[in-house]
Protein backbone atom coordinates (compact mmCIF):
# COMPACT_ATOMS: atom_id res chain seq x y z
CA UNK A 1 0.00 0.00 0.00
CA UNK A 2 1.41 3.47 -0.91
CA UNK A 3 2.36 6.41 1.19
CA UNK A 4 -0.97 8.20 -0.18
CA UNK A 5 -3.64 5.34 -0.25
CA UNK A 6 -2.42 4.38 3.38
CA UNK A 7 -3.21 7.85 4.81
CA UNK A 8 -6.36 7.55 3.17
CA UNK A 9 -7.11 4.11 5.09
CA UNK A 10 -5.54 5.37 8.31
CA UNK A 11 -8.06 8.27 8.39
CA UNK A 12 -10.89 6.75 7.46
CA UNK A 13 -10.81 3.80 10.07
CA UNK A 14 -9.64 6.02 13.14
CA UNK A 15 -12.42 7.34 13.26
CA UNK A 16 -13.93 4.81 14.90
CA UNK A 17 -11.42 2.02 15.22
CA UNK A 18 -9.34 4.04 17.58
CA UNK A 19 -12.16 5.21 20.00
CA UNK A 20 -13.20 1.80 19.76
CA UNK A 21 -10.13 0.08 20.96
CA UNK A 22 -9.54 3.13 23.67
CA UNK A 23 -12.56 2.06 25.50
CA UNK A 24 -11.73 -1.27 25.98
CA UNK A 25 -10.47 -3.26 28.72
CA UNK A 26 -8.43 -6.07 29.83
CA UNK A 27 -10.68 -8.02 31.76
CA UNK A 28 -9.29 -10.92 33.50
CA UNK A 29 -6.02 -9.51 34.12
CA UNK A 30 -3.88 -10.55 36.99
CA UNK A 31 -3.04 -7.84 39.27
CA UNK A 32 -1.10 -9.47 41.67
CA UNK A 33 1.92 -11.07 38.76
CA UNK A 34 3.01 -7.85 37.46
CA UNK A 35 2.96 -3.86 38.28
CA UNK A 36 0.04 -1.95 37.13
CA UNK A 37 0.45 0.10 34.16
CA UNK A 38 0.20 3.59 33.91
CA UNK A 39 -3.25 5.26 34.18
CA UNK A 40 -4.59 6.23 30.88
CA UNK A 41 -2.07 4.41 28.79
CA UNK A 42 -4.11 2.92 26.15
CA UNK A 43 -5.99 6.33 25.74
CA UNK A 44 -2.31 8.12 25.21
CA UNK A 45 -1.43 5.55 22.71
CA UNK A 46 -4.57 5.88 20.86
CA UNK A 47 -4.23 9.30 20.56
CA UNK A 48 -1.19 8.85 19.45
CA UNK A 49 -2.18 6.88 16.53
CA UNK A 50 -4.61 9.35 15.98
CA UNK A 51 -2.32 11.72 15.42
CA UNK A 52 -0.49 9.16 13.19
CA UNK A 53 2.19 9.50 15.45
CA UNK A 54 2.99 5.17 14.61
CA UNK A 55 6.58 5.32 16.05
CA UNK A 56 5.90 6.69 19.43
CA UNK A 57 2.67 4.76 19.62
CA UNK A 58 3.92 1.46 18.85
CA UNK A 59 6.72 1.98 21.66
CA UNK A 60 3.79 2.88 24.19
CA UNK A 61 1.88 -0.04 23.54
CA UNK A 62 4.77 -2.58 23.66
CA UNK A 63 5.64 -1.57 26.66
CA UNK A 64 2.35 -1.97 28.02
CA UNK A 65 1.89 -5.36 26.72
CA UNK A 66 5.23 -5.93 28.50
CA UNK A 67 3.72 -5.43 31.77
CA UNK A 68 0.18 -6.50 31.04
CA UNK A 69 0.37 -9.13 28.50
CA UNK A 70 -3.12 -10.36 28.13
CA UNK A 71 -4.56 -6.75 27.08
CA UNK A 72 -6.18 -7.37 24.42
CA UNK A 73 -7.02 -4.06 23.47
CA UNK A 74 -3.77 -3.33 23.33
CA UNK A 75 -3.03 -5.96 21.27
CA UNK A 76 -5.04 -5.14 18.57
CA UNK A 77 -4.18 -0.87 18.69
CA UNK A 78 -0.69 -2.39 18.51
CA UNK A 79 -1.98 -4.40 15.04
CA UNK A 80 -3.61 -1.52 13.65
CA UNK A 81 -0.63 1.19 14.24
CA UNK A 82 2.02 -1.73 12.96
CA UNK A 83 -0.34 -2.17 9.87
CA UNK A 84 -0.69 1.96 9.55
CA UNK A 85 3.18 2.26 9.61
CA UNK A 86 3.46 -0.44 6.58
CA UNK A 87 5.53 -3.29 9.20
CA UNK A 88 4.26 -6.05 7.45
CA UNK A 89 5.77 -8.37 9.48
CA UNK A 90 5.34 -6.81 12.51
CA UNK A 91 1.73 -7.05 12.41
CA UNK A 92 1.39 -10.32 11.30
CA UNK A 93 3.46 -11.20 14.85
CA UNK A 94 0.95 -9.79 16.27
CA UNK A 95 -2.35 -10.53 14.37
CA UNK A 96 -0.95 -14.14 14.63
CA UNK A 97 -1.25 -14.06 18.18
CA UNK A 98 -4.36 -12.86 18.40
CA UNK A 99 -5.66 -15.45 16.16
CA UNK A 100 -4.58 -18.12 17.80
CA UNK A 101 -5.94 -16.39 21.27
CA UNK A 102 -8.98 -15.71 19.41
CA UNK A 103 -10.38 -18.49 17.53
CA UNK A 104 -13.88 -17.70 17.56
CA UNK A 105 -13.79 -14.48 16.74
CA UNK A 106 -14.94 -13.79 13.07
CA UNK A 107 -13.44 -9.87 12.78
CA UNK A 108 -10.07 -11.51 14.41
CA UNK A 109 -9.75 -14.26 11.90
CA UNK A 110 -10.75 -11.68 9.15
CA UNK A 111 -8.22 -9.39 10.13
CA UNK A 112 -5.65 -12.13 9.81
CA UNK A 113 -6.89 -13.16 6.93
CA UNK A 114 -6.01 -9.84 5.52
CA UNK A 115 -2.61 -9.65 6.73
CA UNK A 116 -2.19 -13.15 5.05
CA UNK A 117 -3.23 -11.80 1.87
CA UNK A 118 -1.26 -8.61 1.85
CA UNK A 119 2.26 -11.25 3.21
CA UNK A 120 1.52 -13.05 -0.23
CA UNK A 121 0.20 -16.61 1.70
CA UNK A 122 -2.86 -16.56 -0.54
CA UNK A 123 -3.57 -20.24 0.97
CA UNK A 124 -3.66 -19.38 4.73
CA UNK A 125 -5.52 -16.04 3.81
CA UNK A 126 -8.34 -18.53 2.64
CA UNK A 127 -8.24 -20.58 5.03
CA UNK A 128 -8.24 -17.21 7.48
CA UNK A 129 -11.32 -16.13 5.86
CA UNK A 130 -13.16 -19.40 5.67
CA UNK A 131 -12.72 -19.80 8.94
CA UNK A 132 -14.13 -16.24 9.85
CA UNK A 133 -17.30 -17.20 7.03
CA UNK A 134 -18.13 -19.74 9.17
CA UNK A 135 -17.88 -17.83 12.62
CA UNK A 136 -20.36 -15.44 10.84
CA UNK A 137 -23.08 -18.00 9.19
CA UNK A 138 -26.38 -15.98 9.03
CA UNK A 139 -25.36 -12.31 8.66
CA UNK A 140 -24.48 -10.72 5.59
CA UNK A 141 -20.52 -9.99 4.89
CA UNK A 142 -20.34 -8.72 0.97
CA UNK A 143 -16.52 -7.93 2.07
CA UNK A 144 -15.81 -11.27 3.48
CA UNK A 145 -17.30 -12.99 0.62
CA UNK A 146 -15.61 -10.82 -1.83
CA UNK A 147 -12.39 -11.69 -0.58
CA UNK A 148 -12.82 -16.07 -0.04
CA UNK A 149 -13.91 -15.43 -4.10
CA UNK A 150 -10.57 -13.33 -4.93
CA UNK A 151 -8.68 -15.87 -2.25
CA UNK A 152 -10.58 -18.71 -4.56
CA UNK A 153 -8.95 -17.54 -8.05
CA UNK A 154 -5.82 -17.15 -7.34
CA UNK A 155 -5.60 -20.68 -5.22
CA UNK A 156 -7.23 -22.67 -8.15
CA UNK A 157 -5.89 -24.49 -11.11
CA UNK A 158 -7.08 -22.76 -14.21
CA UNK A 159 -7.50 -23.66 -17.73
CA UNK A 160 -7.53 -21.33 -20.67
CA UNK A 161 -8.67 -21.58 -24.57
CA UNK A 162 -8.37 -19.17 -26.36
CA UNK A 163 -8.36 -18.77 -30.43
CA UNK A 164 -7.71 -16.23 -32.89
CA UNK A 165 -7.96 -15.19 -37.03
CA UNK A 166 -6.06 -12.17 -38.32
CA UNK A 167 -5.07 -11.23 -41.66
CA UNK A 168 -2.73 -9.00 -43.26
CA UNK A 169 -2.09 -7.92 -47.05
CA UNK A 170 0.14 -11.22 -47.47
CA UNK A 171 -1.39 -13.84 -45.50
CA UNK A 172 -4.32 -14.63 -43.49
CA UNK A 173 -3.81 -17.41 -40.61
CA UNK A 174 -5.12 -18.91 -37.22
CA UNK A 175 -4.54 -20.36 -34.18
CA UNK A 176 -5.80 -22.38 -31.09
CA UNK A 177 -4.10 -22.12 -28.00
CA UNK A 178 -4.63 -24.85 -24.77
CA UNK A 179 -3.11 -24.88 -21.49
CA UNK A 180 -3.45 -24.89 -17.83
CA UNK A 181 -1.67 -22.59 -14.69
CA UNK A 182 -1.18 -25.00 -11.94
CA UNK A 183 -0.85 -23.97 -8.34
CA UNK A 184 2.14 -24.81 -5.86
CA UNK A 185 3.41 -23.10 -3.25
CA UNK A 186 2.21 -19.36 -2.53
CA UNK A 187 2.13 -17.56 -5.38
CA UNK A 188 3.40 -19.85 -7.49
CA UNK A 189 2.37 -21.74 -10.60
CA UNK A 190 3.65 -23.97 -13.45
CA UNK A 191 1.61 -23.06 -16.75
CA UNK A 192 2.04 -25.53 -19.85
CA UNK A 193 0.61 -24.03 -22.91
CA UNK A 194 0.42 -25.68 -26.49
CA UNK A 195 -0.67 -23.71 -29.53
CA UNK A 196 -1.46 -24.87 -32.85
CA UNK A 197 -0.51 -22.29 -36.21
CA UNK A 198 -2.05 -22.48 -39.53
CA UNK A 199 -1.36 -20.05 -42.35
CA UNK A 200 -2.26 -19.10 -45.69
CA UNK A 201 -0.80 -16.87 -48.61
CA UNK A 202 -2.93 -14.38 -49.97
CA UNK A 203 -0.42 -13.52 -52.84
CA UNK A 204 0.61 -16.96 -52.94
CA UNK A 205 -0.47 -20.59 -53.20
CA UNK A 206 2.12 -21.05 -49.76
CA UNK A 207 0.78 -22.66 -46.79
CA UNK A 208 2.27 -23.85 -43.36
CA UNK A 209 1.65 -25.21 -39.91
CA UNK A 210 3.63 -25.03 -36.61
CA UNK A 211 2.70 -26.08 -33.39
CA UNK A 212 4.09 -24.08 -30.19
CA UNK A 213 5.06 -25.60 -26.78
CA UNK A 214 5.77 -23.51 -23.51
CA UNK A 215 6.90 -24.62 -20.09
CA UNK A 216 6.83 -21.68 -17.59
CA UNK A 217 7.49 -21.40 -13.97
CA UNK A 218 5.78 -18.17 -12.32
CA UNK A 219 6.67 -16.78 -9.08
CA UNK A 220 4.94 -13.15 -8.16
CA UNK A 221 5.62 -11.31 -4.91
CA UNK A 222 3.44 -9.76 -2.68
CA UNK A 223 4.71 -6.95 -3.42
CA UNK A 224 3.87 -6.81 -7.01
CA UNK A 225 7.10 -8.35 -8.07
CA UNK A 226 7.05 -11.07 -10.11
CA UNK A 227 9.72 -13.97 -12.17
CA UNK A 228 8.49 -16.30 -15.08
CA UNK A 229 10.94 -18.05 -16.95
CA UNK A 230 11.13 -21.54 -19.01
CA UNK A 231 11.71 -23.54 -22.13
CA UNK A 232 10.37 -22.88 -25.75
CA UNK A 233 9.78 -25.30 -28.38
CA UNK A 234 9.01 -24.45 -32.12
CA UNK A 235 8.00 -26.65 -34.40
CA UNK A 236 7.29 -25.88 -38.42
CA UNK A 237 6.31 -27.68 -41.39
CA UNK A 238 4.39 -27.23 -44.78
CA UNK A 239 1.12 -28.55 -45.45
CA UNK A 240 2.57 -31.02 -47.71
CA UNK A 241 5.01 -32.45 -44.87
CA UNK A 242 8.08 -32.23 -46.97
CA UNK A 243 9.74 -29.18 -45.27
CA UNK A 244 9.94 -29.29 -41.20
CA UNK A 245 12.02 -26.46 -39.20
CA UNK A 246 12.48 -27.02 -35.26
CA UNK A 247 13.44 -24.27 -32.72
CA UNK A 248 14.20 -25.28 -28.84
CA UNK A 249 15.08 -21.76 -27.28
CA UNK A 250 13.35 -20.67 -24.05
CA UNK A 251 12.00 -17.01 -22.21
CA UNK A 252 12.23 -15.15 -18.87
CA UNK A 253 10.86 -12.33 -17.91
CA UNK A 254 10.38 -10.17 -14.48
CA UNK A 255 9.13 -7.20 -12.58
CA UNK A 256 10.56 -5.38 -9.66
CA UNK A 257 9.54 -2.26 -7.91
CA UNK A 258 12.56 0.51 -7.31
CA UNK A 259 10.84 2.06 -4.84
CA UNK A 260 7.38 4.14 -4.04
CA UNK A 261 7.09 5.41 -7.80
CA UNK A 262 9.74 3.34 -9.81
CA UNK A 263 9.07 0.20 -11.44
CA UNK A 264 11.36 -1.87 -13.59
CA UNK A 265 10.07 -5.22 -16.45
CA UNK A 266 12.49 -7.05 -18.10
CA UNK A 267 12.42 -9.78 -20.86
CA UNK A 268 14.46 -11.71 -23.03
CA UNK A 269 13.70 -14.64 -25.31
CA UNK A 270 15.67 -17.21 -27.71
CA UNK A 271 13.95 -18.78 -30.64
CA UNK A 272 10.39 -18.18 -30.07
CA UNK A 273 7.67 -18.25 -32.57
CA UNK A 274 7.31 -14.37 -34.11
CA UNK A 275 3.38 -14.46 -34.55
CA UNK A 276 2.21 -10.77 -34.47
CA UNK A 277 0.87 -10.72 -37.89
CA UNK A 278 -0.17 -13.54 -40.39
CA UNK A 279 2.58 -12.62 -42.19
CA UNK A 280 5.13 -13.74 -39.66
CA UNK A 281 3.30 -17.00 -39.10
CA UNK A 282 3.17 -17.93 -42.98
CA UNK A 283 6.81 -17.62 -43.35
CA UNK A 284 7.59 -19.97 -39.81
CA UNK A 285 9.00 -16.40 -38.28
CA UNK A 286 11.13 -16.90 -34.83
CA UNK A 287 12.75 -14.05 -32.71
CA UNK A 288 15.43 -13.52 -30.12
CA UNK A 289 14.99 -10.46 -28.05
CA UNK A 290 15.62 -8.63 -24.92
CA UNK A 291 14.01 -5.68 -23.55
CA UNK A 292 13.62 -3.50 -20.53
CA UNK A 293 11.02 -1.06 -19.55
CA UNK A 294 11.14 1.55 -16.52
CA UNK A 295 8.04 3.05 -15.24
CA UNK A 296 7.31 5.54 -13.01
CA UNK A 297 3.71 6.57 -10.89
CA UNK A 298 2.48 9.71 -9.46
CA UNK A 299 -0.96 11.70 -8.63
CA UNK A 300 -2.20 8.32 -6.66
CA UNK A 301 -1.30 6.22 -9.98
CA UNK A 302 -3.06 8.48 -11.94
CA UNK A 303 -0.47 9.47 -14.31
CA UNK A 304 2.08 6.46 -15.59
CA UNK A 305 5.49 7.50 -17.09
CA UNK A 306 7.28 4.76 -19.08
CA UNK A 307 10.45 4.85 -21.54
CA UNK A 308 11.80 1.39 -22.63
CA UNK A 309 13.98 -0.38 -25.60
CA UNK A 310 13.96 -4.05 -27.68
CA UNK A 311 16.44 -5.47 -29.83
CA UNK A 312 15.44 -8.47 -31.53
CA UNK A 313 17.00 -10.60 -34.15
CA UNK A 314 14.07 -11.81 -36.51
CA UNK A 315 14.38 -15.09 -38.55
CA UNK A 316 12.00 -16.50 -41.15
CA UNK A 317 11.95 -20.03 -43.56
CA UNK A 318 14.09 -19.32 -46.64
CA UNK A 319 12.20 -18.78 -50.19
CA UNK A 320 14.10 -21.81 -51.25
CA UNK A 321 12.58 -24.48 -49.79
CA UNK A 322 15.51 -26.67 -49.84
CA UNK A 323 17.94 -24.24 -48.05
CA UNK A 324 18.37 -25.21 -43.92
CA UNK A 325 19.34 -21.70 -43.45
CA UNK A 326 16.75 -19.21 -41.95
CA UNK A 327 17.63 -15.65 -43.06
CA UNK A 328 17.61 -13.28 -40.42
CA UNK A 329 17.18 -9.28 -39.97
CA UNK A 330 17.60 -7.04 -36.77
CA UNK A 331 15.15 -4.65 -35.58
CA UNK A 332 15.61 -2.04 -32.62
CA UNK A 333 12.75 0.29 -30.85
CA UNK A 334 12.72 2.67 -28.68
CA UNK A 335 9.48 3.50 -27.18
CA UNK A 336 8.77 6.70 -24.34
CA UNK A 337 5.16 7.32 -23.34
CA UNK A 338 2.36 8.62 -20.59
CA UNK A 339 -0.68 7.31 -19.82
CA UNK A 340 -3.34 9.67 -17.39
CA UNK A 341 -6.36 7.76 -15.97
CA UNK A 342 -8.91 10.35 -16.42
CA UNK A 343 -11.77 8.45 -14.66
CA UNK A 344 -11.74 5.52 -12.79
CA UNK A 345 -14.18 2.96 -10.33
CA UNK A 346 -12.19 0.37 -9.04
CA UNK A 347 -15.19 -1.02 -7.12
CA UNK A 348 -16.71 -1.67 -10.43
CA UNK A 349 -14.32 -4.33 -12.10
CA UNK A 350 -15.26 -7.81 -13.60
CA UNK A 351 -15.38 -10.51 -10.83
CA UNK A 352 -12.93 -13.22 -10.37
CA UNK A 353 -9.26 -13.89 -10.69
CA UNK A 354 -7.91 -14.37 -14.00
CA UNK A 355 -4.73 -15.37 -15.78
CA UNK A 356 -3.55 -13.35 -19.28
CA UNK A 357 -3.85 -15.33 -22.17
CA UNK A 358 -0.38 -16.56 -21.46
CA UNK A 359 -1.44 -18.05 -18.30
CA UNK A 360 1.32 -15.99 -16.63
CA UNK A 361 0.30 -12.48 -14.98
CA UNK A 362 -3.19 -11.68 -13.59
CA UNK A 363 -5.30 -9.86 -15.33
CA UNK A 364 -8.67 -7.39 -14.30
CA UNK A 365 -10.62 -4.98 -15.78
CA UNK A 366 -12.04 -2.37 -13.90
CA UNK A 367 -14.32 1.16 -14.74
CA UNK A 368 -11.61 3.55 -16.34
CA UNK A 369 -11.01 6.34 -19.11
CA UNK A 370 -7.00 6.09 -20.18
CA UNK A 371 -5.77 8.78 -22.05
CA UNK A 372 -2.39 8.12 -23.58
CA UNK A 373 0.79 9.17 -25.55
CA UNK A 374 3.89 7.36 -27.17
CA UNK A 375 6.65 7.92 -29.32
CA UNK A 376 7.90 4.55 -31.66
CA UNK A 377 11.41 4.79 -32.91
CA UNK A 378 12.39 1.90 -35.35
CA UNK A 379 15.39 1.28 -36.71
CA UNK A 380 15.75 -2.77 -39.05
CA UNK A 381 18.45 -3.99 -40.79
CA UNK A 382 17.78 -7.07 -43.01
CA UNK A 383 19.48 -9.37 -45.74
CA UNK A 384 18.54 -9.84 -49.05
CA UNK A 385 17.42 -13.21 -47.91
CA UNK A 386 15.06 -12.03 -45.41
CA UNK A 387 14.08 -9.13 -47.67
CA UNK A 388 13.12 -11.44 -50.30
CA UNK A 389 10.12 -13.05 -47.77
CA UNK A 390 9.16 -10.34 -45.48
CA UNK A 391 9.30 -6.21 -46.27
CA UNK A 392 10.18 -4.60 -43.07
CA UNK A 393 10.17 -0.88 -43.03
CA UNK A 394 13.93 0.47 -42.27
CA UNK A 395 13.25 2.86 -39.85
CA UNK A 396 10.43 5.04 -38.31
CA UNK A 397 9.61 8.05 -36.01
CA UNK A 398 5.69 7.68 -34.96
CA UNK A 399 3.80 9.53 -32.56
CA UNK A 400 0.14 7.90 -31.19
CA UNK A 401 -2.19 9.24 -29.29
CA UNK A 402 -4.97 7.18 -27.82
CA UNK A 403 -7.90 6.59 -25.31
CA UNK A 404 -9.19 3.87 -23.70
CA UNK A 405 -12.40 3.12 -21.87
CA UNK A 406 -13.23 0.35 -19.82
CA UNK A 407 -16.78 -0.49 -18.10
CA UNK A 408 -17.70 -3.25 -15.89
CA UNK A 409 -21.52 -4.03 -14.53
CA UNK A 410 -22.14 -3.22 -10.99
CA UNK A 411 -22.59 -6.86 -10.43
CA UNK A 412 -19.16 -7.68 -12.30
CA UNK A 413 -20.61 -10.09 -14.65
CA UNK A 414 -20.07 -8.10 -18.10
CA UNK A 415 -17.17 -6.14 -18.87
CA UNK A 416 -16.52 -4.01 -21.86
CA UNK A 417 -13.54 -2.42 -23.18
CA UNK A 418 -12.89 0.22 -26.14
CA UNK A 419 -9.90 1.65 -27.42
CA UNK A 420 -8.73 4.01 -30.62
CA UNK A 421 -5.60 5.76 -31.67
CA UNK A 422 -4.24 7.48 -34.50
CA UNK A 423 -0.88 8.53 -35.28
CA UNK A 424 2.11 9.85 -37.72
CA UNK A 425 5.15 8.27 -39.19
CA UNK A 426 7.57 11.10 -39.99
CA UNK A 427 10.35 9.39 -41.25
CA UNK A 428 7.62 8.81 -44.50
CA UNK A 429 5.59 10.94 -43.83
CA UNK A 430 2.23 8.37 -43.20
CA UNK A 431 -0.40 8.02 -40.82
CA UNK A 432 -2.02 5.27 -39.19
CA UNK A 433 -4.92 4.33 -36.76
CA UNK A 434 -6.05 1.24 -34.57
CA UNK A 435 -9.74 0.73 -33.15
CA UNK A 436 -10.75 -2.46 -31.28
CA UNK A 437 -12.40 -3.92 -28.28
CA UNK A 438 -13.78 -6.71 -26.71
CA UNK A 439 -16.68 -8.33 -24.11
CA UNK A 440 -16.16 -10.22 -21.00
CA UNK A 441 -18.65 -12.18 -19.94
CA UNK A 442 -18.11 -13.58 -16.80
CA UNK A 443 -21.49 -15.94 -15.77
CA UNK A 444 -19.45 -17.34 -12.31
CA UNK A 445 -16.62 -15.93 -10.24
CA UNK A 446 -14.98 -19.14 -11.50
CA UNK A 447 -15.75 -18.63 -15.23
CA UNK A 448 -14.82 -15.49 -17.35
CA UNK A 449 -15.57 -15.52 -21.78
CA UNK A 450 -13.73 -13.16 -23.76
CA UNK A 451 -14.59 -12.06 -27.97
CA UNK A 452 -12.77 -9.24 -29.11
CA UNK A 453 -11.73 -8.13 -32.57
CA UNK A 454 -8.78 -5.13 -33.78
CA UNK A 455 -8.21 -3.47 -36.83
CA UNK A 456 -5.16 -1.32 -37.09
CA UNK A 457 -2.16 0.25 -39.88
CA UNK A 458 0.72 -1.45 -38.55
CA UNK A 459 3.71 0.75 -38.43
CA UNK A 460 5.70 0.38 -35.10
CA UNK A 461 6.91 -3.02 -35.34
CA UNK A 462 8.13 -2.76 -38.70
CA UNK A 463 5.45 -4.43 -40.37
CA UNK A 464 3.54 -2.50 -42.77
CA UNK A 465 -0.29 -2.50 -43.90
CA UNK A 466 -3.30 -2.98 -42.53
CA UNK A 467 -4.19 -5.99 -40.19
CA UNK A 468 -7.04 -7.58 -38.37
CA UNK A 469 -7.68 -9.89 -35.74
CA UNK A 470 -10.50 -11.56 -34.09
CA UNK A 471 -10.20 -13.57 -30.61
CA UNK A 472 -12.58 -15.87 -28.39
CA UNK A 473 -10.74 -17.04 -25.24
CA UNK A 474 -12.22 -18.88 -22.37
CA UNK A 475 -10.85 -19.36 -19.11
CA UNK A 476 -12.18 -21.33 -15.68
CA UNK A 477 -10.97 -21.63 -12.38
CA UNK A 478 -11.41 -25.29 -11.29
Amino acid sequence: MDYSARKRFVCGRLGHAVLALALMTAGGRAWAKAPPPPPGTLERAAALVRSQAFEQAAAMLRKLLSVDPSNRGAKEMLAFDLESMGDLEGERRVRSALAAEYPDDPRVQTDYGRVLERSGDDGGALRAYRRARELSAGRPAPELDAAIERMSGRTALEVGAPLAVMSDPDASASFVRAGAAIPFGSRRHLTLLGTHYAADGRRTTGATESGALALTFVERAATGGSLALGPRLHVISGRDGTRRDVGVGGAIMGRASLGRVLEAEGRAEVETPWDEAAVTVLHGGRTTAAEGHLYSHGFSRRLLLQAGARRRQLSVLAADPQSLRRPKAWESLWIAGADLVVWRKPSAAVRGEMLDETLIAPTTLSSAMTLAYRHYGVTTRTTPEFAEVIGLVPRGSVDEGSVAMTLASPRGNLGLELRTGLARDTERDARAWRAGGSLIWAPTPATRISLGYEGATEIASGLAGERRAGWLSFHVDR
